[in-house]
């Protein structure tokens, strides 16, 4: 089902196991419209104690760097789940962050829907 864009649909940087299309769907019932290759520049992947998966944090390194993607059109409700995904407030914390996309000459051909 398509999705209308409004004032309240959020962009959002995922890595990880939230760039596969297989668990998206599982979570919000649909796949996003996705661009792949994104970077977050400054941060880097470190172990989270008593966990498998890794997370993000800032990193003072200028060569840092973690790769995921941007989802988009994303509803209140899909954020609601992904941070519910992630366990906010656990060892997540859901933050504004500012990430390189592909040269825009290609953008519309890679994004993945």
């Amino acid at each position: 089902s398509a999705m209308i864009a409004t004032r309240t649909a959020k962009t959002c940087f995922v890595y990880g196991t939230l760039m596969s299309k297989e668990v998206l769907h599982c979570l919000l019932g649909r796949i996003p419209r996705m661009q792949p290759k994104v970077i977050l520049q400054n941060h880097s992947r470190h172990p989270v104690r008593q966990h498998v998966y890794p997370g993000v944090i800032p990193s003072t390194s200028t060569s840092a760097s973690v790769e995921g993607a941007l989802l988009f059109d994303l509803s209140p409700l899909d954020l609601k789940l992904l941070d519910y995904f992630e366990e906010e407030g656990v060892d997540y914390k859901r933050t504004d962050v500012q990430v390189q996309i592909p040269d825009v000459r290609y953008l519309d051909e890679d994004i993945q829907t």
